[in-house]
C-alpha cells in the first residue's frame, strides 16, 4: 500500500503570518490536529499542531519569552515546526508507520519536491489497516501457529479451501525464532467447526497463551 491513495488531498493550510487565533479556529472548525504551513506556490514551510498551540499558550501564561506586551507568541511562524519529516506519494504505508512510531508524531506532510500535495495521519494508517484486515462485516479471526516454511502456509491455504469457507483476510507475522502466526479472518458463524477441522489436519490452532509473552 502506498501513501498516495491514502493521503488527504483536500488540505486545510495556513501561512506563517497567520495569528494563533486564526490557526486555532481552523483546527476547531475542521476537527483536525495539524495544519501544514505553506508559502507562495504551495511550498511547505512548516507544520503546526494543536499541541504546539497549547504549549505556546502555557509558555506565555507562565512567563515565556518576550514576544510583545503579553509575552506570548502571536503568529504561526513563531511556534511552527520547521525541521520537517516528510513523505512522497510513492512511499509505502510501512514507511509512514515506522516514521510516525519512531518519532512519536501524529501526521506527516506529503510532498513532491517542495510542493505540498497531501498529509497522512495515524488515523489514515488505522483506516488502511482496517481495510486490509477486512474487520468490518461478518467474520471471526482464527490464529494458527506454523513452522516458518512456505510449504506449511500452502498446506494451510489448501485446508481452508477444502472447507469451502470464505477467507476475508490472511496475515502472516513472525512468531518466535522459527515460526509464523497466521491470522485468518473467515466469514462464518460456525468458527468452531473450522478450528476443529484445522486441528484434525494437524494444525496448531492458537489460544491466547500462545501469543502472550510475560515480561
Amino acid at each position: 500500500m502506498f501513501v498516495g491513495p491514502r493521503m488527504k488531498r483536500d488540505l486545510v493550510t495556513v501561512t506563517a503570518g497567520a495569528t494563533l487565533e486564526e490557526a486555532a479556529r481552523l483546527l476547531t472548525a475542521h476537527r483536525i490536529h495539524h495544519l501544514p504551513v505553506v508559502v507562495e506556490g504551495n511550498r511547505l514551510a512548516g507544520i503546526l499542531s494543536d499541541t504546539d498551540l497549547r504549549n505556546a499558550t502555557l509558555d506565555g501564561m507562565f512567563g515565556g519569552a518576550d514576544r510583545g506586551d503579553s509575552g506570548r507568541p502571536v503568529t504561526v511562524g513563531e511556534i511552527m515546526t520547521r525541521e520537517l519529516l516528510t513523505l512522497s506519494p510513492g512511499d509505502t504505508l510501512d514507511d509512514a508507520m515506522l516514521v510516525l512510531s519512531q518519532h512519536r508524531i501524529g501526521a506527516l506532510p506529503v510532498v513532491e519536491g517542495e510542493r505540498l500535495v497531501g498529509i497522512v495521519t495515524k488515523a489514515d494508517i488505522l483506516s488502511a489497516l482496517l481495510s486490509t484486515l477486512a474487520i468490518e462485516g461478518l467474520g471471526v479471526r482464527i490464529e494458527v501457529v506454523l513452522r516458518r516454511d512456505m510449504k506449511e502456509v500452502a498446506r494451510l491455504v489448501a485446508a481452508l479451501a477444502d472447507q469451502d469457507v470464505e477467507v476475508r483476510s490472511l496475515v502472516l507475522a513472525p512468531h518466535g525464532a522459527d515460526g509464523y502466526a497466521a491470522f485468518i479472518r473467515v466469514a462464518t458463524i460456525d468458527v468452531a467447526s473450522v478450528r476443529d477441522r484445522l486441528r484434525e489436519k494437524g494444525f496448531a490452532v492458537g489460544e491466547l497463551a500462545d501469543f502472550y509473552e510475560p515480561r
